[in-house]
């Protein structure tokens, strides 16, 4: 991707976290901005104690702060090791909603199909990641995890292996991002593309890079994230359905 193209998804991207107007959510964001692990775990259990929604806590305050820190990396602004401390930052009060999640149970009994899931090569975060994989198996999904930088081939020999309903990338640094890419166009070598719905997320991603790309879906948090999930495997369902009518 060339550089004028990843500044205007880094543009899309930060546009996309500036829309949160409740003041602890908001502080919540600042502390992981500002790098402090000790605030953040601090606000993070005001919320919970306040009776905030989990997914409202780790989506429009944490998810939001540490998206702020990778896209100032993506710019040059900061770097790796501020990046790394954002992502203490934000485990520092994932580790309190995770379980809230888990215990919500979102999803009817057989509701969802298996994903298999993972960070692109040369990228280690897996934050966003973990937290998609919480929200599919509370929806009733079954998910092989195979975890952070896996190379392209890796994704191809999974997708072979497990038959998944669902491949799902995620990158959050605009100079990974361009595996999701490669990813699909091995698929499509291998003659596995039309087996499996492919989806994308992570900071620097969007709708037009999914479209330009040749993605199935998109989504820039984990609940939308589910609910295209389900509606993918939901239409792979009915196109089965009618072949086998047609059959």
């Amino acid at each position: 991707m060339a550089e004028d193209e990843r500044d205007e998804y880094l543009d899309q991207a930060e546009d996309r976290t500036g829309d949160v107007d409740d003041p602890l959510l908001q502080d919540i964001q600042q502390a992981i901005v500002d790098l402090d692990e000790e605030l953040t775990e601090e606000l993070t259990l005001e919320a919970i104690d306040e009776g905030y929604n989990p997914l409202e806590i780790l989506q429009d305050g944490l998810t939001r702060g540490v998206k702020t820190v990778g896209d100032k990396f993506g710019r040059g602004e900061v770097f790796l090791p501020e990046l790394a401390m954002s992502a203490d930052c934000m485990r520092a009060g994932v580790q309190h909603v995770d379980p809230l999640l888990s215990e919500m149970d979102l999803g009817e009994e057989d509701t969802g199909g298996l994903v298999v899931i993972g960070t692109v090569d040369e990228d280690i975060h897996n934050i966003g990641k973990n937290i998609f994989v919480t929200m599919l198996k509370a929806n009733g999904f079954d998910v092989v995890d195979l975890g952070v930088e896996v190379p392209n081939e890796e994704f191809v020999e999974a997708v072979r292996e497990h038959d998944p309903d669902i491949l799902g990338m995620s990158a959050l640094m605009t100079m990974t991002m361009d595996h999701q890419e490669e990813v699909i166009e091995l698929l499509e070598q291998e003659g596995l593309r039309d087996d499996v719905k492919v989806m994308v997320g992570g900071a620097p991603t969007s709708p037009e890079w999914c479209e330009e790309i040749g993605a199935d879906g998109y989504s820039d948090n984990a609940e939308v994230g589910v609910d295209r999930a389900l509606e993918l495997v939901e239409g792979e369902e009915e196109e089965d359905v009618r072949q086998r009518q047609t059959g």
